[in-house]
């Protein structure tokens, strides 16, 4: 069909696999059902590869040797056909079963970009608190090289074939933000901001596991923007920080907000 959005999911998983089968689940209930979901495991220890597959529709799985996060995400890549690429790793979920019509639906409005972004809710499962949101808001959307969520941004896959890979696999942490900072640095970051939620993340990925790994991200961003915008790194660090403050503050103006946390569970 002529001028069809068309998604490519792709979730990463090791030893995850009630993680992944949540993920798995949000994807399969959305009533928007043009996309493949791409599924990279690095032979997990657990039951993974158990999961049958085959039942879930337009779902392909692979299995192969990584070195992180980030390979696997590289890895996964490869895989991706359709034009609109999503990373929604394990665990991750749509916030609703309208979440990709509703991406579809902008991307179709307004095509002249190469990035659509949402937002995202971060929650905490074992206290059942919603701990930031991520994305929305005016400093996201007009503070220069802000960073914005992953589970909720939308990149052309022709886009991003022009990084020479589209992470940096010898970052354990803030590889994301480095793919959106070289994509502003090669003048390809034309970005539609949706003022929606996208996208649930629960905490505990290696960027926000414990206060350790919130550092060891902010340590990791300043050296590889010193790399990439130099006297700007002090900069991109500040804005950070600010937008961590920032995003945990709108949970305030969105303390309406209804999440099922015995999903999670």
């Amino acid at each position: 069909m002529k001028n069809l959005i068309t998604f490519s999911i792709i979730t990463v998983t090791y030893n995850a696999q009630n993680e992944l089968q949540k993920t798995i689940n949000s994807i399969q209930e959305q009533n928007y059902k043009f996309f493949s979901h791409i599924i990279k495991d690095g032979f997990s220890k657990d039951l993974t590869n158990k999961i049958d597959f085959t039942k879930y529709k337009n779902t392909e799985f692979h299995i192969s040797s990584d070195k992180g996060v980030y390979d696997a995400m590289n890895q996964a890549f490869k895989f991706a056909q359709n034009e609109y690429i999503i990373f929604l790793n394990a665990g991750d979920v749509f916030f609703s079963k309208n979440s990709l019509k509703i991406l579809a639906e902008n991307i179709k409005q307004n095509p002249n970009f190469n990035l659509y972004s949402g937002g995202t809710v971060q929650i905490n499962i074992n206290k059942e608190k919603i701990e930031r949101i991520i994305g929305i808001g005016k400093l996201y959307k007009y503070l220069p090289l802000a960073q914005l969520p992953h589970p909720s941004l939308v990149i052309k896959k022709s886009i991003l074939s022009r990084l020479k890979k589209p992470f940096d696999s010898k970052l354990k942490i803030a590889s994301d933000y480095k793919q959106q900072l070289i994509l502003r640095k090669q003048k390809l970051w034309k970005t539609f901001y949706l003022n929606q939620i996208i996208s649930i993340m629960p905490i505990g990925g290696i960027s926000t596991l414990n206060n350790k790994s919130v550092l060891n991200g902010y340590k990791e961003t300043f050296f590889l923007s010193l790399k990439i915008y130099k006297f700007l790194a002090p900069y991109i660090l500040f804005i950070k920080i600010i937008l961590n403050f920032y995003s945990k503050a709108k949970v305030f103006i969105f303390k309406n907000l209804m999440i099922k946390f015995e999903n999670f569970l």
